[in-house]
Order: C-alpha cells, then structure tokens, then sequence
C-alpha cells in the first residue's frame, strides 16, 4: 500500500497475519493536516485498500511533533454562497460512514490539537489512544457554521449533554486527560514515541482475536449507537435554522476573519 502525495500508508503486520494492521499517516503539516478534497480521498481510498486486503486493525495518525492532529473541514471547501452543505455530497460525511461501517477497529493516534470535522472524526474510530497535551475542540461557532444535525448526534452519544453544550457554545477546547475521564480517549501516553508504541500494540492485539467475531460486535455497536431518528418536523425546523445560519453575513464574516487571520465580529444576522 502507498497512498497519495498528503495520505501515507505502510503496513505494520502482526504475527501470523504480516498485513494484518494498517497505519495511514496524515501528512500535509503545511495546511495542518485539514481534512480537505485531497486528504478525504486520500484517507477513503486507505480505508477501502485495508477492506479488501487482510487488514484486521487500522491505525490513523499524524506525523510525530505535529502541532495539529487535523484543522478539520477546509475552510477554502465550505461554500459561499449561503448553500447549506445538506444540499451537496459532503467528502467529510463520506469518510465517517466509511469508518464507521469498517469491518474493523480503526485506533485514532492522536497528538496535538483535534478541531472542528477532525473532531468528530476522532471521536468516530473505534478506539482513541492521545498524548496527554492534546486537545480536542468544536469550532464551528468561531466561524459562523451550523454544525449538521447529525454530527451534533454523534457528539451527544460520545460526551456528556453538558460538555458538548459547552464545547459547541464557546469553542474552547478540552484537554486529552479531561477527554479521557468523558470516555473517548482509551489511552494517555506521553510524547509521540509512546503513542506509536501503544498503538502498534494496541493494534496487534485486536488483529490476534478473531476477525470474523469482532466484525460482527463492531457492526452491533454502530447500529446501536447510530444518530436516533428524527420527525419529519423537526427534520425541517432544524433544516431550516441551518439554513439561516448558512446564508447570513454571520458566516462571511467568519469566514473572511478567518482567511485574514483576525477575531471575527459578529452581528447575529
């Protein structure tokens, strides 16, 4: 396996089965490893490579020392012209599906900071194993972004009602030890030596039980945990706040401020 030029894949084996885990290396530091066309397809083509080999474990992971782990959704990719992202074929969506209907555990190395789409990606692998200065924010209030109603699901499922109200309300972030005591983060390491070690192990361990069993248990715990259904109105209610969001100076503001690398002001309209 290879990859492209931002998306780095290497096989780590894992006695008897040699290709048995997978470990795909984010590697665009430049931009902060932000999740955008490139990195998607990149990351997709990775996950759909390991379904059709032997890969029984998947490691997704930075380059060590980064500062950044992902930006998240790239910024240049949102719209704007006020198009709600509901409307259009959403490459973020697209690679969380991917994992989470992966026919095996997928381990998130993390070290640095997590923001926004990256966030919710993390916290869709399986499994997480983070230094402890890492930190994990939902930033879509720094830009004037509605964030879609079912990554706001997903969050609800992985975090207590109060923290994500809070991450979500302020964009601050939480620390990996803070996340750890939430439930998302299965392992503390201390630098990026260990998080490697960890994780390689972690990943072997899983490719030396029985593939065919945790196949099945994964796929339990996806339907279980899936986002819980909506009415048609309050699909619409919630549609259209969005919406609204989307197609206000609000978010142009966000968007110019960010680009121009200065604190938004926003007016609520």
């Amino acid at each position: 396996m290879a990859g492209n030029a931002i998306v780095r894949v290497t096989e780590v084996g894992a006695e008897p089965q040699p290709a048995s885990v997978v470990a795909v290396t984010m590697a665009n530091a430049e931009r902060r490893n932000s999740l955008g066309r490139e990195m998607l397809d990149g990351l997709l083509d990775a996950l759909v490579a390991a379904e059709r080999s032997r890969c029984r474990a998947f490691i997704l992971r930075a380059e060590p020392g980064v500062s950044t782990w992902s930006a998240g959704f790239d910024i240049e990719d949102l719209p704007v012209d006020g198009t709600d992202p509901l409307s259009w074929t959403n490459p973020l969506e697209e690679l969380l599906h991917e994992v989470r209907a992966a026919p095996f555990p997928i381990i998130a190395a993390v070290e640095g900071g997590v923001w926004g789409g990256a966030c919710e990606l993390a916290l869709t692998c399986d499994l997480v194993v983070a230094v402890r200065t890492s930190t994990f924010a939902v930033t879509p209030a720094r830009l004037g972004v509605p964030y879609n109603t079912a990554g706001v699901a997903h969050f609800l499922s992985a975090l207590p009602l109060n923290v994500v109200r809070e991450m979500f309300f302020t964009a601050d972030p939480i620390g990996a030890e803070a996340a750890a005591q939430y439930g998302v983060v299965n392992r503390l390491v201390g630098d990026a030596e260990e998080l490697e070690t960890v994780a390689i192990e972690m990943g072997r361990r899983i490719a030396s039980r029985a593939p065919l069993a945790i196949r099945a248990i994964k796929g339990e715990v996806t339907a279980l945990t899936d986002a819980r259904s909506l009415t048609s109105d309050d699909f619409e209610r919630l549609t259209e706040m969005r919406r609204t969001a989307w197609s206000s100076e609000d978010y142009q503001e966000g968007v110019r401020a960010f680009k121009e690398k200065r604190p938004p002001t926003f007016e609520g309209r």
